[in-house]
């Protein structure tokens, strides 16, 4: 494979035709094509995105599980999304690949992922499952050895990186036709295994794992501070910066919030990675003493995340926390950079990424500034460097989302509601528009 790998570089150009050639005799040879006798069955599954799409294939690996319960199991999975794999029930070996190499360049994607198939190679898989949607996990599938490659079809399909699909579709044996069921990304990752069992998965909520007593470590914890409290998850940071909510408009939001529910104890728990640690400090700063706590930065996802058990609800930005809230079945209110005024589309972040299954408000900036109005981003605002659409968002706005979540709360309801401000014929000019996520048509 080296030798390959050295040919194709000095080449400057990648033959994935001759890579099959040329390895497919040896794979024969050494019997990976052939299941081992008296082994169980090998299964490789590979994941390779951030922790929110990580938890939100959570039902796809469960089904994997539940379908060969006999199989030996390896996980491969994101860097970020290793503190919560560790736990995972479903599995028997978590491998975390790293990639530290240019994402944007297929040589070295490929010298990365042959080096990375040498700690595949022994197992002897007999399917691997493609769970990613990337032209170098196709390649990492076919280079482990792998005797079943299973992956998307290219009907419909796009695949992303530097890998187009004309390039790697030669490395998957089994090409399954991508078939939507919801536009929810579970179902992209789910619909892969219901369409190889020939059958629908009777429960398609996400997971999120702790390990032994983590959740009852931080009951605790929380306890001792305020016995009394409700407890509210606060998620002021992410990735990139068009997400962010101003730490300032949070404040104010969290100011009010206690004002409303000034007969109960409310309390905030601040969470986030070390770059929101500074927020986080802000906030605590600019509170009402004892107001809140702020863990972010203190903790890994994981902890976090059992942290995030013990609250009530989150309030926070469009982060991976936000799809672990959901699948902790927690009611979630969130700020969302896509404009109202854009078309939407099923692949539209805020229908593909809503959190699934819970009560939620979704409240949006009223239109496109005019750097994004004809932007065709699945976040709409296509300013990825800065905090720009989302910056219209009021507090007093963001309110009126909480008081609409506790309302879907009280009446039993599970969905996604957005929330926005529209031109409108009152004396303000501005009128407040609900419009639930079902009653969406898309302009595809």
């Amino acid at each position: 494979m080296l030798d390959i790998c050295q040919r194709d570089a000095q080449a400057n150009k990648i033959d994935t035709g001759e890579i099959v050639r040329e390895l497919e005799p040896l794979f024969q040879e050494y019997g990976y094509r052939e299941h081992e006798e008296g082994e169980p069955m090998k299964i490789l599954l590979l994941t390779d995105a951030g922790v929110g799409d990580f938890i939100n294939c959570s039902p796809a690996i469960r089904e994997v599980r539940r379908t060969y319960p006999q199989a030996y199991i390896t996980l491969v999975v994101y860097a970020r999304s290793r503190d919560m794999a560790i736990a995972c029930p479903y599995v028997d070996q978590l491998l975390v690949n790293a990639r530290r190499c240019s994402w944007f360049n297929p040589i070295e994607l490929l010298s990365w992922d042959i080096s990375f198939a040498k700690k595949l190679l022994p197992m002897h898989y007999d399917v691997c499952f493609n769970f990613a949607n990337y032209g170098s996990s196709f390649l990492l599938s076919y280079l482990c050895g792998a005797a079943h490659r299973f992956g998307y079809a290219p009907e419909n399909f796009t695949c992303a990186g530097p890998f187009p699909y004309s390039v790697v579709a030669v490395f998957l044996n089994h090409r399954v036709p991508y078939e939507k069921r919801g536009t929810h990304s579970v179902f992209y990752y789910l619909s892969l295994m219901e369409k190889i069992i020939g059958r629908e998965a009777k429960d398609a909520h996400p997971e999120v794992w702790f390990l032994a007593n983590e959740k009852e470590h931080w009951q605790k914890r929380l306890g001792e501070i305020a016995p009394r409290a409700n407890w509210m998850a606060v998620v002021p940071g992410g990735t990139d910066e068009r997400r962010h909510w101003p730490v300032e408009n949070y404040q104010e939001l969290l100011g009010r919030i206690l004002e409303v529910e000034h007969g109960q104890e409310i309390r905030f728990l601040i969470l986030g990675g070390p770059a929101d640690q500074k927020d986080g400090a802000w906030l605590v700063e600019h509170l009402p003493e004892h107001a809140a706590w702020n863990l972010a930065g203190t903790v890994n996802y994981r902890e976090s995340v059992a942290a995030l058990s013990c609250c009530s609800c989150y309030i926070g930005n469009d982060t991976g926390t936000l799809h672990a809230a959901a699948a902790l079945h927690l009611p979630v209110l969130t700020p969302n950079c896509y404009p109202a005024d854009l078309p939407m589309r099923s692949t539209s972040v805020p229908a593909t990424y809503y959190p699934y299954g819970v009560p939620a408000v979704m409240v949006l900036p009223g239109h496109a500034l005019e750097e994004c109005r004809a932007s065709e981003d699945a976040w709409g605002c296509a300013q990825d460097h800065k905090t720009h659409c989302i910056r219209q968002i009021s507090p007093a706005l963001m309110l009126q989302g909480y008081r609409l979540l506790k309302e879907k709360m009280n009446a039993g309801e599970r969905d996604t509601t957005f929330l926005y401000e529209a031109e409108g014929a009152i004396a303000s000019g501005k009128s407040i528009v609900v419009q639930s996520l079902s009653s969406l048509v898309f302009s595809e």
